[in-house]
């Protein structure tokens, strides 16, 4: 009795361990087994396999290089078609090249082709699900290729001794001069080649026409091969994208909805990207120091530290955030200029809790109670009042607090040795570019330096505007880069986005100077959050960051192609377009905006969208 033609596609639902065990069944049933090599036996890193066209043209500088492949493809079609042929060759679609319209003069269609053969055979990679499937079904039993390609066989053998596969019979259109595409002729020469009826050949392969229906109307068993590494949502047209988001092909296990997974996809791409870009930015800027600012720029040291980009200025992880600066900045004169930040994002937060997360001591409990601020008061428009008159007359104990901090402050620049004269960069996700203003008003009473923003995205707000026109603030992405509605969609989920490019440490909201110039950071780990769960999810989305740089790393070399900053980075903006249902498990972590968290409540990721 045979097996069922093709087992339930794999989905969400399905287990691979199911679903490979099923493929086992139907291979241990057949007498014969053909797999299908491109998405099948082999995979490429690309989104589109015409995006090896681009790479191309980059390489040969012919900017319009995949319209003319595409064109000297179809004339070979044609050609193919009134000689009465079966099946297209690579030399064919060269020999139709010269006459396409936009391909210079100059350029040998020879050299051409090669060089398609050769980044072919870099970009073609074993499907590690099912490469060890096919090792050792051909240890025992009768194995075969088929394949619909235009490539030649010698292409398909020179890919199998690289990668130390046992060679069995190929069946390859381009040499046999039929196809199983068209009306599957390819698959009645195996069968004639074969002493076992057609039920006792077993085909898998991925596409559903060619080697699936193809099959079965020749009377083969079929399994629809489905790769559990495709994306679930559509990816930006750049090849930085499609690199980015078809590496998981190689690497299984990459689920969109888990941490690591989204430290892969997006995160890392991204932060890869906002690297290049700052590498590059600042040596156009001359600057002398890089300073990647907490929590943001902690995954920056560490890609730098790996050596993942070369000729970066000299750079530093440096412990400073809006509100570590902001207290930096408070004294006496200014004091009641900064009210409203002290009380920003201060509704349904508890009294005591608007000074815990500026660092500054919490009186009693029963001098808060005689003022009638106790533990149990939840700040709303009723009691802001009050509370605003209570900071002011606490305000020697914060403004305590503040000198303490603009003299750790100071200590700590010199420890990174910051001295006046010195153009500095600060580098952070960005969105108004606040940190780098206060700082700015800081150091203007400390140290005569230039400081430069870097930044991931700028919002298009007047006060960003406002800030852009006073200092030098660039970003990968902003309104001149991107259009208005990516950006609208990228803020709104700008908390997922900080959590990619967090750190497994707390906020940093001051500084304490210690003999000997030594600083001791102060950190706020925040209320009502869990810890445990934030700095687990912080750690998986890094290590999903830094395998993704690894591997990109490795792939870049292998093709000698490396996308550019701004083609990485469009993986953060397909976040940011993703259905809710892929990234649920963020909102598994509560309360990851220290400042706005409190025990009244819990804010998850979905809550400020």
């Amino acid at each position: 009795m045979s097996l069922p033609n093709i087992p339930t596609p794999i989905n969400a639902e399905t287990s691979r361990k199911v679903y490979k065990a099923s493929l086992l069944r139907h291979i241990d049933a057949a007498t014969v087994v053909s797999f299908d090599i491109f998405d099948t036996l082999f995979v490429r890193p690309l989104a589109d396999p015409e995006d090896a066209f681009d790479i191309l043209g980059e390489r040969f500088h012919i900017p319009d290089f995949r319209r003319i492949r595409r064109q000297a493809q179809a004339e070979a079609f044609q050609r193919m078609a009134l000689a009465g042929q079966g099946e297209i060759t690579l030399k064919g679609i060269y020999a139709c090249m010269r006459d396409i319209r936009g391909l210079p003069v100059d350029v040998d269609t020879a050299v051409l082709c090669q060089a398609e053969l050769e980044l072919e055979l870099a970009l073609t990679l074993p499907n590690p699900e099912l490469i060890d499937v096919f090792k050792e079904t051909a240890g025992r039993k009768r194995v075969l290729i088929v394949s619909d390609m235009y490539l030649p066989r010698s292409f398909f053998e020179t890919l199998f001794d690289r990668y130390a596969l046992p060679r069995v019979p190929m069946y390859i259109s381009a040499e046999c001069g039929m196809t199983k595409r068209d009306h599957g002729e390819l698959y009645d020469r195996l069968i004639a080649d074969m002493d076992v009826t057609p039920d006792k050949i077993l085909h898998i392969g991925d596409n559903p026409v060619s080697d699936v229906a193809r099959a079965r109307e020749r009377g083969l068993q079929a399994f629809h091969y489905a790769s559990a590494s495709a994306p679930p949502y559509a990816v930006s047209p750049t090849l930085g994208t499609s690199l980015a988001a078809s590496l998981p092909k190689l690497h299984p296990n990459r689920e969109v909805n888990t941490f690591y997974g989204l430290g892969y996809r997006f995160g890392g791409p991204a932060a890869l990207g906002l690297l290049e870009w700052t590498r590059d930015q600042a040596l156009l800027d001359e600057v002398d120091r890089v300073f990647f600012i907490a929590r943001d720029g902690y995954i920056l040291e560490q890609l730098a530290q790996r050596g993942h980009i070369s000729n970066l200025p000299s750079h530093a992880y440096f412990p400073g955030s809006r509100v570590a600066f902001s207290m930096s900045a408070i004294h006496d004169l200014n004091f009641d200029s900064w009210l409203d930040f002290l009380l920003s994002g201060a509704d349904g937060l508890s009294p005591d809790e608007v000074l815990q997360r500026i660092g500054v001591t919490v009186p009693a409990q029963r001098v808060m109670e005689a003022v009638g601020l106790g533990d149990r008061t939840i700040i709303d428009a009723s009691n802001i009042g009050r509370v605003r008159d209570f900071l002011s007359a606490y305000r020697d104990e914060i403004i305590r607090t503040a000198i303490r901090n603009r003299r750790g402050l100071f200590n700590l620049l010199k420890a990174h040795g910051v001295e006046s004269g010195m153009r500095i960069a600060i580098v952070d996700v960005g969105w108004r570019g606040a940190a780098q203003a206060i700082l700015r008003s800081v150091l203007t009473e400390m140290l005569d330096v230039d400081i430069v923003g870097y930044y991931l995205a700028l919002v298009d707000s007047p006060e960003c505007r406002r800030r852009r026109s006073e200092m030098t603030m660039k970003a990968l992405l902003d309104s001149h880069s991107t259009n208005a509605t990516c950006m609208e969609k990228l803020y709104a989920h700008r908390v997922g986005v900080e959590l990619m490019f967090s750190a497994p440490h707390g906020a940093v909201i001051g500084y304490a100077p210690e003999p000997h110039g030594k600083v001791r950071i102060i950190e706020d780990a925040g209320r009502g959050c869990n810890t445990t769960t934030l700095h687990e999810a912080v750690h998986e989305i890094q290590r999903g960051i830094l395998d993704f740089a690894d591997n990109y790393e490795a792939l870049s070399k292998n093709i000698q192609y490396r996308a550019r900053a701004n083609e990485l980075v469009q993986a953060i903006l397909d976040f940011s377009q993703m259905p809710a249902e892929h990234y649920g498990i963020l909102d598994t972590v509560n309360n990851f905006d220290v400042w706005g968290s409190s025990r009244n409540f819990k804010m998850i990721m979905s809550n400020y969208q």
